[in-house]
């Protein structure tokens, strides 16, 4: 047995640095020839893009995200390139370095590793889509590195502050780690480390400052929970942040379907396997426990989420095991064992994924980007109904699209904003005014032909995509005299 639990210890760095890069290789290779942009990864680039660094810090409380991933887009702005493959690049630099701490710095066993590398969340979710929360599981793992190394600098703290700035979900993983480095080595007292908490609050109020709404009180509440305390809203947070991740795929999503009783139940299993995992480490199961309490209490009171923003007890999940494991004498192979059947189904969930995203488009919105491109003459307008979802569509066919009723050009979007449905009258105003005979306009969804009784459908866009993001092109001429 005691050999056995060595062979599980042992940790190959050769061997971890050629998965590396073989899986480095594999999902750069993969992400360029297989996946497309969609709203949420053209958004951060288009306000990074389109606004001053001020005006950009300002919009960020509609966006409800703090600035890290923005400042770092911004920069890549600058560079003279194909803005899709920019935007790829630079998460796809993160997404090396992140492997290369999750494999070659992090000591965890190899198999652990591989699974938790080609979970759905690491491989897919995160690695995948382009989005900012990349940066929440890159500063963790530099954070547990730090840790393993005894390192409780100022550079601990600086990267407890930066992890503040990537997400909310970052400020509870920061709270996380400064529960652990608070609890004393036996985990049954506090201890104060000033260091710590200072750098923590200060990117907690910077947090707050970025993001706290500020503007039409009625637009933002409309993003947050209604019924905080209800049941189904308690049910869901607690099903969604246990069930939905580690039984990934074996149930129904709990944000497109909802509750039940089998999820719930699940779910206490989950959290029986969770605290029997850690028992024997009380300070890295109350560090476990504290975050996953934060983030379902997160998900009641504030904003229920997604499988996205689940997502991120996967990754407390792992940090607790990088904090618990180098206590190599305190692990058994039974433990060893629940912790692999807890990433069996994130693992089958996320090379699905993979296939899935391969076999049909991740979104319809380059497919219509390219058609306006190359169909649609640069002096005819393309106005549209619902912005938040053919903002793409414009990144893709590089130009900007129209809105009414205000008659102007936009690029990105305020995700709160409400959807405005013009009628025919006001497209023909639109369109005497730009001085042409007609108009593109692009829906999401098919329009009602008795309201726009000038419209002809050109072309439909609904083929079989991940994101179900369909759109609808019609041609409205103005009507003859």
């Amino acid at each position: 047995m005691n050999s056995l639990l060595h062979k599980l210890h042992t940790d190959s760095k050769r061997s971890n640095i050629l998965l590396w890069i073989i899986l480095s290789i594999g999902l750069i290779c993969y992400k360029f020839n297989f996946h497309e942009l969609w709203k949420d990864e053209w958004q951060a680039w288009l306000v990074a893009r389109d606004l001053g660094l001020g005006d950009m810090l300002a919009f960020l409380n509609y966006e409800g995200h703090p600035s890290l991933w923005y400042i770092y887009l911004k920069s890549w702005t600058y560079i003279p390139i194909e803005e899709y493959i920019s935007i790829q690049i630079a998460h796809s630099i993160l997404v090396v370095i992140t492997l290369y701490y999750l494999i070659v710095k992090i000591n965890l066993p190899s198999i652990w590793k591989l699974l938790l590398s080609l979970s759905y969340f690491i491989i897919f979710e995160y690695g995948v889509i382009n989005r900012g929360y990349i940066l929440v599981i890159l500063l963790s793992l530099i954070a547990m590195d730090f840790i393993m190394r005894d390192k409780h600098s100022w550079k601990l703290g600086f990267i407890l502050l930066l992890l503040c700035q990537t997400e909310a979900y970052g400020v509870i993983l920061a709270g996380s780690i400064t529960a652990y480095l608070l609890i004393n080595a036996d985990g049954n007292k506090l201890v104060l480390n000033k260091n710590i908490l200072i750098w923590s609050i200060t990117g907690f109020l910077l947090f707050v400052l970025t993001v706290f709404p500020r503007g039409n009180e009625d637009d933002f509440t409309r993003a947050y929970n209604q019924q905080s305390f209800s049941t189904e809203v308690i049910h869901e947070s607690i099903q969604g942040h246990l069930a939905n991740v580690f039984a990934i795929g074996l149930i129904d999503d709990t944000a497109s379907n909802g509750v039940s009783l089998i999820g719930f139940l699940l779910s206490l299993f989950v959290l029986f396997i969770l605290v029997w995992i850690f028992i024997r480490d009380r300070r890295s199961l109350l560090t476990l426990l504290f975050g996953l309490v934060a983030f379902i209490t997160f998900g009641i009171l504030i904003f229920s989420g997604g499988v996205r923003q689940w997502g991120m007890v996967y990754i407390l999940f792992i940090l607790a095991l990088i904090l618990s494991h180098y206590k190599k004498s305190s692990w058994s192979l039974s433990r060893y064992v629940l912790v692999i059947l807890l990433m069996i189904a994130p693992l089958i969930h996320g090379i699905k994924a993979l296939i899935t995203d391969a076999n049909i488009p991740f979104s319809n919105a380059k497919e219509v980007g390219l058609f306006i491109k190359e169909k649609i003459p640069s002096n005819v307008p393309v106005v549209v109904i619902n912005k938040f979802e053919t903002a793409p569509v414009g990144a893709y066919a590089e130009r900007p699209l129209f809105e009414l009723p205000t008659g102007d050009e936009f690029t990105y979007f305020k995700w709160l904003e409400k959807v405005y449905i013009p009628t025919q009258t006001e497209l023909n105003l639109f369109t005497k005014f730009k001085k042409v005979g007609g108009i593109v306009l692009l829906t999401p969804e098919p329009i009602d032909m008795n309201r726009f009784p000038n419209a002809k459908l050109w072309q439909e866009f609904s083929d079989e995509n991940f994101k179900r993001e369909n759109y609808w092109l019609y041609s409205v001429a103005l009507p003859k005299k």
